[in-house]
């Protein structure tokens, strides 16, 4: 195999995240995940692992640990999902891709696995196959520590296989609601899934209802519970379009002068949580972390996708926030760190996600908003989006193409406006991957 035939064998699995219908948690079988995880030599059990699950913000947490942990020189590797513009990101070791080369090595070991009768009759997901190969590429890289964000949930997800001593949970808001549950009280319990008992877990700021699931599941499980904002105390300083500024006092250290080139109040809460998870490690394993690599580790981390400013005049901006809670986050941090006359928004949404909610909260700005569809089965339909605009807000347009979606933005916005692309990751990486061939 070379590296196209190995990507197209990947994506011969089915893939959950580009399916719009399916049973959960009958599709997701830890039992498969683990014996293929065995047939492989439980590659997972061969470095420490810190997990982190939530419904926003996992992702940029892991990288900011990663940072952190690469800067103490300690090798890390780092899963996240999914890939804006290739599959590779997802698996980074000392914030190096995975190579073409390692990639088709394990999946051709992984084929070899697969090529028996009973896996044929029970063949792992696209998910459950990279989540393996990554588990193997950090034990050949001799990885001492991984950074793994959940996919979908927790207590069923491919991740949850490893053996974590430390736990984050990130935001915990309205997500798959068809799947994890109806109220955040019944998704924090999948996210909780995660612990298993006489873990570190440290918590960002939760809603009442997340926090008392998350109380009782560590009471319950015997675990040591953090929380940004009570025993992790941040005290924001100066910011603007390119950074912000930060102090932290913690039970383990007190950081002051922090910064970070990602923007917005709920970045600053993510990198503080991955402080509190970088300290929480010395509680559990022999990994120490200091002062120096935590102040590094932060100003480093950067994290495509996420308010990241391609373009000026106008400016343009592209964030991959999916629900409610993330959108006002979003905005929150463009009046935060832009300045600007008009917002133009381009919105393109998952069918799965809270729609109503975030037309209700676009519906409080005062912006032009040009309602699209990114590629796909899980993409919201642009007509039916654009109906329930037309309920919720002033003013807004249909271009069913992202490509003229985007021109149109680009013809209504002045040089002193600013566009804004958000409402999905695959959205985002459309996107991307459209601005890479227009330079091309």
């Amino acid at each position: 195999m070379d590296y196209r035939e190995s990507v197209e064998y990947l994506e011969s699995f089915i893939n959950y995240e580009k399916t719009l219908s399916y049973e959960y948690p009958e599709a997701f079988k830890l039992d498969r995940m683990r014996m293929l995880a065995k047939e492989l030599g439980n590659p997972q059990n061969a470095y420490e692992c810190v997990i982190i699950a939530g419904s926003k913000g996992k992702g940029s947490t892991a990288n900011f640990l990663s940072s952190i942990l690469r800067m103490e020189n300690y090798r890390v590797g780092l899963y996240t999902s999914p890939h804006l513009l290739e599959v590779r990101e997802r698996i980074r070791v000392n914030g190096l891709m995975i190579s073409e080369a390692r990639f088709v090595e394990l999946m051709h070991l992984i084929r070899q696995t697969l090529d028996t009768g009973s896996w044929r009759k029970n063949p792992p997901t696209y998910f459950e196959v990279l989540t393996v190969l990554a588990f193997c590429h950090f034990k050949q890289m001799k990885a001492q520590l991984a950074v793994l964000e959940v996919g979908l949930g927790g207590l069923y997800d491919s991740t949850n296989i490893a053996k974590a001593r430390v736990v984050g949970l990130a935001p915990i808001s309205l997500e798959h609601a068809d799947k994890l549950g109806k109220t955040i009280a019944k998704i924090a319990v999948q996210k909780c899934g995660v612990i298993k008992g006489h873990e570190v877990v440290v918590s960002a700021p939760q809603t009442a209802e997340a926090e008392a699931v998350i109380q009782k599941t560590t009471h319950e499980r015997e675990a040591q519970l953090f929380y940004v904002g009570k025993e992790l105390k941040i005290s924001e300083r100066e910011y603007d379009e390119h950074s912000q500024k930060f102090d932290l006092k913690t039970p383990f250290e007190d950081y002051y002068g922090l910064e970070t080139g990602l923007l917005g109040c709920h970045q600053i809460e993510n990198a503080a949580l991955a402080i509190g998870l970088s300290k929480a490690l010395a509680l559990k394993t022999r990994f120490e972390v200091s002062e120096s690599a935590v102040k590094q580790g932060v100003l480093d981390a950067s994290w495509p996708g996420r308010l990241e400013k391609i373009a000026e005049s106008p400016q343009t901006v592209l964030d991959g926030a999916h629900n409610r809670d993330s959108l006002q986050k979003a905005l929150a941090a463009l009046r935060r760190h832009f300045h600007f006359s008009k917002l133009i928004v381009i919105l393109a949404i998952s069918s799965d996600k809270d729609v109503e909610g975030m037309l209700e909260v676009l519906a409080a700005e005062d912006a032009e908003v040009i309602i699209t569809q990114f590629h796909g089965v899980r993409a919201f339909p642009a007509e039916e989006l654009a109906e329930r605009a037309g309920r919720h807000l002033k003013n807004s347009h249909l271009e069913e193409k992202m490509e003229d979606a985007w021109s149109r933005a680009k013809v209504l916005a002045s040089a002193d406006d600013l566009i804004l692309a958000t409402g999905s990751l695959y959205f985002i990486s459309e996107i991307k991957k459209h601005e890479l061939n227009q330079t091309v």
